[in-house]
């Protein structure tokens, strides 16, 4: 069984790329495959963001704003999975639908609505979206996302590959061909031999033995 764990922005459109992708590979493997979608936030990630979107680094108001909306953001994922992991990976979905495919900005009245559309107990996800309960799992997913050597999202961690005896590290995940490649044993080769460096044919692709 593979076990793959993908660290993302909640809100993210790369992050939710990688997700779809991730969900269509899975469908497609002829092995069983434990994926967990965990949400990951720090400063190297918001500044990151603020690059891709021309916002200068030292617009302190536009990277608390961003900061602010990822964590809670995140915290929203984790009250929804709370629920249920389907329920948690349906109000990700739906979320991240509105923001990227919509345009929506995150705010409030979005996290309710998709809570709602989502089948949620409302109440229940009211309650949990603010607990300490809630807040102490999303500091556990950031000390995960530390002894995996995140940094960046979206980056997937890969388990029990054929021929790997370790985990694998992958950022630029929003690569379909190259995420089955790796998931198929395509890569093994290339893997062991160069564990440190970048896929020749990707780039912006690195995969990293842990």
């Amino acid at each position: 069984m593979l076990e793959m764990y993908l660290f993302i922005n909640p809100i993210g459109s790369e992050c939710y790329r990688s997700e779809q992708n991730i969900l269509r590979l899975v469908d497609q493997l002829d092995v069983e495959v434990r994926i967990s979608f965990i949400p990951f936030l720090n400063l190297q990630t918001v500044s990151s963001i603020m690059k891709k979107k021309n916002i200068p680094l030292n617009d302190l108001r536009a990277r608390n704003q961003i900061f602010n909306n990822i964590y809670q953001a995140s915290l929203d994922y984790k009250a929804a999975s709370f629920q249920g992991k389907r329920c948690g990976r349906s109000y990700l979905l739906k979320l991240q639908k509105q923001i990227v495919d919509l345009g929506t900005d995150y705010s409030e009245d979005v996290a309710q609505a998709t809570a709602q559309v989502s089948n949620l107990d409302c109440a229940m996800f009211n309650d949990d979206r603010h607990s300490s309960f809630t807040i102490n799992s999303f500091k556990q997913d950031q000390q995960m996302a530390a002894e995996m050597n995140v940094h960046e999202h979206p980056t997937v961690v890969v388990y029990n590959l054929e021929g790997v005896d370790c985990g694998i590290s992958f950022t630029g995940c929003d690569s379909y061909d190259l995420l089955k490649q790796l998931c198929t044993g395509q890569l093994n080769d290339e893997i062991v031999s160069e564990p440190n460096a970048s896929v020749k044919k990707h780039p912006s692709t690195s995969l990293h033995i842990l």
